[in-house]
């Protein structure tokens, strides 16, 4: 049968446990020392670390506060309103590509296409597929998903 391992925690916890009266009648002794002689709190390494510790804790504050005034605030950039928005004229014998500038969420497409003067610009997209290679090309829609009208690719 397979020993359990034991719990180390557990056994440290009985050991510190086992230390407590002796560090109680230690500490007694220390502030009894104190009282008779002020100079050993100065001359006890634990608490002259815990005051350098704590100066040291105050001296970074007191260095962040002072770096926080004296820097300059920052420039906050107003949020965008607009947004460009690649077009393409879905006429065949035009197929011109162009950028349009409108509010944010514009979706009043088909719009005028600046070269051949009709109303067949369509929102485009990037198509990255082997077929087309980075061309733009007008959104389709089948089933409620992006699909790419050349190559047949889908949109994410």
């Amino acid at each position: 049968m397979a020993q359990e391992e034991p719990n180390r925690f557990v056994e440290w916890f009985h050991l510190l446990r086992g230390q407590v009266p002796v560090v109680r009648q230690h500490l007694k002794d220390w502030v009894e020392a104190v009282r008779e002689e002020p100079a050993l709190i100065w001359q006890t390494t634990a608490v002259r670390y815990a005051v350098y510790g704590l100066g040291a804790v105050v001296l970074l504050w007191g260095a962040s506060q002072v770096a926080g005034t004296i820097a300059p605030p920052a420039t906050v950039r107003p949020q965008a309103k607009t947004a460009d928005f690649h077009v393409v004229c879905t006429n065949p014998d035009c197929r011109h590509h162009f950028v349009i500038h409108r509010e944010f969420g514009y979706r009043e497409f088909p719009v005028d296409c600046p070269k051949c003067q009709k109303r067949t610009g369509a929102q485009a997209r990037r198509c990255n597929s082997a077929t087309c290679r980075g061309r733009w090309v007008p959104l389709e829609r089948q089933d409620g998903k992006l699909y790419c009208p050349v190559c047949g690719a889908q949109f994410e």
